[in-house]
């Protein structure tokens, strides 16, 4: 029997249905779809076998412009002690820093969500990228400083706070992305929360910003009136079946990280696909983060 065959003896029988829906992702998808699978086996506890799948990805595809970066996000979240580690982030700091390269927005973005910053390294650099009139990589570069220190953390609160008032209007980055990465960075203060939540209530029903902006309301609404955050988990459930697979899969993410029992047949619909997208890849992504967050879920009510 196999370390993996074991592993999920000893869990739960609809854990172990879900991780076996995420090891069919991770070995028969493609690219970023393989990515977030890989991904969600990692956050979720079941690293086994990840790293080997990545490894013969980096031998494969590991010239290959922007998911080359996807591939050493995963070696550095699956690898085997710091010297390992230290070999993918930096070959992703590498991309970023590079300011001709083509892999720049995708290496902000995740040495963002990596938690690393190149503010030490390379101050000049980084905050060109920070003023860059490429929307998606200053915001990203902001966003990954604020792992650079406390003190730069709060400020960079603030200003993705900041951005959700600016006229840059709903679409694009102007919004989604401060709002995603505000889920990811949590630790609100009050007032911030408000304009958060404010944002997200008032943002139109027809814009693809709303999602990030209720998800990140509704994650990082802890302490906050009942009322409020009822409304918000209620609209934030509606995008269980949205034609848009980015929505569906950004919906499971925020109940990945506080959803409860009371989300688990919308999840369960998701998981089994009962709404198709009508596009095989797509589908096995929503699929894969339905099952991550019923995952997360099981294993928060033991």
């Amino acid at each position: 029997m196999s370390v993996l065959s074991v592993g999920l003896a000893q869990r739960p029988g609809r854990e172990k249905t879900y991780v076996a829906l995420l090891q069919k992702v991770l070995h028969e998808q493609q690219e970023w779809v393989k990515v977030h699978a890989a991904e969600y086996l990692l956050w979720a506890g079941y690293p086994e076998g990840v790293r080997e799948v990545f490894l013969k990805e980096e031998t494969r595809l590991g010239n290959r412009p922007q998911y080359r970066v996807g591939i050493w996000r995963v070696l550095h979240q699956a690898s085997r002690g710091e010297a390992d580690r230290q070999i993918w982030s930096g070959k992703i700091k590498e991309a970023f820093l590079d300011e001709q390269g083509r892999d720049r927005i995708h290496a902000a973005e995740t040495l963002a969500k990596l938690h690393q910053s190149t503010l030490a390294e390379a101050p000049e650099i980084t905050r060109r990228a920070i003023s860059s009139n490429v929307p998606s990589l200053a915001i990203y570069a902001l966003w990954s400083t604020a792992f650079h220190s406390e003190q730069e953390r709060q400020k960079v609160k603030q200003e993705l706070i900041g951005n959700l008032a600016s006229p840059s209007g709903s679409h694009g980055p102007g919004k989604t992305i401060p709002a995603y990465a505000l889920r990811q960075l949590g630790d609100l203060e009050a007032d911030q929360w408000q304009l958060l939540a404010r944002a997200a209530l008032e943002e139109p029903d027809d814009s693809p910003t709303k999602v990030y902006l209720l998800s990140a309301a509704w994650v990082t609404s802890g302490g906050q009136p009942d009322v409020q955050v009822g409304q918000l988990r209620q609209l934030l459930m509606k995008y269980s079946t949205s034609p848009e697979k980015g929505a569906r899969s950004e919906m499971a993410m925020a109940l990945a990280e506080r959803g409860d029992s009371a989300a688990v047949p919308v999840l369960t619909g998701m998981f089994e696909n009962k709404h198709s997208l009508q596009d095989s890849a797509a589908d096995y992504d929503v699929m894969a983060a339905a099952a991550y967050a019923l995952i997360r879920i099981c294993q928060r009510e033991k």
